[in-house]
């Protein structure tokens, strides 16, 4: 007996420590593993967090993202998603006011990202490399400011890409040759591309439209020859592949060279040493000075196209064309031409320039908007100041039509309304010329550098503001022809200017707001779901917009100007029923701004517009009152108040 307890024991002591060693083992494995974990989640959180402080957002992503982005599968941070383990495949910010440029270091560690979506915003600088995000399988930039270069890494890397889309910015260079077997989606339409499409099968499936309104793009692609200078996809800066390239020589050469090299010796002379200390100390100076040059010009272009510093595209080059493939007279007749296309609609304008004087004189681009780009020309001859807007999507509009629409705007009268001047049609580009307001639109007004230091829009401003943007709405309402419909079409904060303008010696300024952007709605049938009508409850049912379009619009730009929030998309609807459901309790007042909070005698007449503009935007069109109607219950309010505030540092 004592010997089988003596070799249990033995068996026992020999078999503890093997199970100890095991034990030990797994937990130190499944440490590792755990902080191999960690460390992606950690690189993943850090790529998304880089995102976020370098752009400023509508959704002030500095408040939602915070915390891990990913719970249980489930999403915490607005715009992202997450798959069953707890990572983020899909990064989605449409339309939420993105501004800035993104860091070096945006996305990166964010492995398993798959979609990335950003379109509909105004972030800046330099596409995202996107290294190391090889399952990216849909790229949407598009409708931003994003310039410089596609980079090649796109074509070469991301395999696993279905869908590309970065139409409406303003890249240049070259298209790269993008292979991939499963790209059914691409487009990098409306910017500023040249030379020759890749012939690879991949872009031979997508039609000439997907490379349209770009420099000189040529090839089988867009079906247009190329000539013997035009710029390929392998021209210009190497690729990472490239980079080696090296010219051999032959080793009896490189010898001789590094003796010779060897037996040479420099000597510098005193006023050599003297003379490149100066230029050093120069340099910086010249940077400088290049930078703010650069600055001030680089939102200068010339609708001619020609010799300027950003690239614009060739709008004189292709009204010349469209000239010439319809007459084959000299010179003279040729500039007659030019002038008869730009079609004035007041003859007091029509002496003051001419269609070569428009291309010639330099324009700064003021920003890009759902119907086209703005420009700011300032004619050499006067010197006169006008906006051109570039309109897109109108390529399939008939001369006629787009006349006669043109017309019937050039016709309107009214200090609410921003004045049409003239405008010009061919066969590649549609421009209106409208009367320059010096001033800044209701949406910079209201949102623009919120936070310490910023000058606030006073209430009685506001009220005033609410009062002229009925009466022009009223007079578009009441002018045009019952057949178009609806009168604006495009009614929101961005496309309301307001003007500043003295109304006596020892009185304040008043505020002015002029409507643009209307009454183009009726000539994109097929793209009018990018315009602000849009947003009505009954073109979500299939219902064709009215007038009360209009009012539901203006409805939710008053809902902007009483609360001070950003008018996101997806938040529309939402901020009117929360508005309504504030104000049937108690705690009504918190749904103004505040900025305007603070003025307690006028919380009334807040209260007051905010009911005008809940019945403008309600859910039934019969329900929404008419623009008369509007009228008469705005001007009703504050009256015989005095207006206080030096509007002069908010819109001047």
């Amino acid at each position: 007996m004592d010997k089988q307890r003596r070799e249990l024991r033995l068996r026992q002591s020999l078999v503890v420590p093997w199970v100890v060693v095991v034990m030990v083992g797994a937990a130190v494995a499944t440490a590792e593993l755990a902080e191999s974990e960690l460390e992606e989640f950690r690189d993943e959180r850090g790529g998304l967090v880089a995102l976020r402080d370098g752009l400023r957002s509508a959704k002030d992503l500095h408040s939602n993202w915070t915390g891990p982005p990913c719970h249980g599968g489930r999403s915490r941070w607005y715009g992202v998603s997450c798959d069953g383990d707890g990572r983020v495949v899909g990064v989605r910010l449409d339309g939420v006011q993105l501004t800035g440029a993104l860091p070096a270091g945006a996305l990166r560690g964010v492995a398993r990202l798959a979609t990335l979506s950003l379109r509909d915003n105004a972030i800046q600088g330099a596409l995202p490399g996107l290294a190391g995000l090889d399952r990216l399988r849909v790229i949407d930039l598009s409708s931003n400011r994003f310039s410089g270069p596609i980079p090649r890494r796109y074509a070469a890397e991301l395999l696993a890409l279905t869908r590309l889309e970065l139409q409406d910015n303003l890249l240049n260079g070259t298209v790269p040759a993008f292979a991939q077997g499963e790209l059914t989606v691409f487009n990098v339409s409306y910017n500023f591309l040249q030379g020759e499409v890749p012939g690879t099968r991949a872009l031979r499936r997508f039609p000439a439209s997907a490379f349209g309104h770009n420099l000189k793009l040529c090839g089988e692609a867009v079906n247009a020859a190329c000539g013997s200078g035009s710029l390929s996809a392998d021209d210009g800066a190497p690729s990472a592949g490239n980079r080696d390239d090296r010219v051999v020589r032959p080793a009896d050469h490189d010898a001789r060279g590094r003796a010779a090299r060897k037996s040479r010796r420099f000597r510098l002379a005193a006023w050599s040493v003297v003379a490149i200390a100066l230029i050093a100390a120069m340099v910086p100076f010249a940077a400088v000075l290049i930078f703010l040059h650069q600055t001030k010009k680089s939102r200068e272009v010339r609708l001619g196209g020609r010799a300027t510093p950003t690239g614009a595209p060739d709008i004189k080059d292709k009204a010349e064309q469209s000239k010439l493939s319809g007459s084959g007279s000299g010179s003279s007749s040729g500039s007659r031409n030019a002038q008869a296309q730009l079609l004035f609609f007041r003859a007091d304008k029509a002496a003051g320039f001419d269609l070569d004087d428009l291309f010639r004189s330099t324009a700064e681009m003021l920003g890009k908007g759902r119907l086209g780009i703005t420009y700011r020309v300032t004619l050499e001859a006067g010197p006169v100041v006008v906006l051109v807007k570039r309109l897109r999507n109108m390529g399939h509009v008939p001369r006629k039509d787009f006349a006669h629409t043109m017309q019937l705007l050039g016709k309107l009268r009214h200090e609410n309304v921003v004045e049409v001047v003239a405008c010009y049609h061919s066969k590649e580009e549609k421009l209106a010329v409208y009367e320059h307001v010096p001033g800044r639109s209701l949406f910079e007004l209201l949102h623009e550098n919120r936070g310490e230091g910023r000058m606030p829009l006073p209430w009685p401003a506001r009220l005033s503001i609410a009062k002229g943007m009925a009466r022009g709405l009223a007079y578009l309402h009441r002018t045009m022809p019952f057949f178009h419909r609806p009168p604006h079409g495009n009614l929101k904060s961005s496309n309301v200017i307001i003007l500043s303008t003295p109304s006596g010696k020892h009185q304040h300024p008043r505020v002015v707001p002029k409507l643009t952007d209307y009454g183009f709605h009726p000539l994109l049938p097929h793209h009018a779901h990018r315009l602000a009508a849009a947003k009505c409850p009954e073109y979500a049912r299939g219902k064709r917009p009215s007038s009360r379009a209009d009012v539901f619009c203006f409805g939710l730009v008053l809902l902007e100007v009483v609360t001070g929030k950003l008018p996101v998309d997806e938040a529309d609807g939402d901020m009117a029923e929360w508005a309504r459901l504030a104000l049937s309790h108690e705690w009504s007042t918190d749904i103004l701004d505040v900025e305007i909070v603070g003025e307690l005698e006028r919380h009334g007449d807040m209260l007051r517009l905010t009911e005008v503009a809940l019945m403008c935007a309600a859910v039934e069109p019969d329900r929404r009152p008419k623009m008369p109607d509007v009228v008469r219950m705005i001007d009703e309010i504050g009256g015989g108040v005095e207006e206080k505030g030096r509007w002069e540092l908010v819109v001047g």
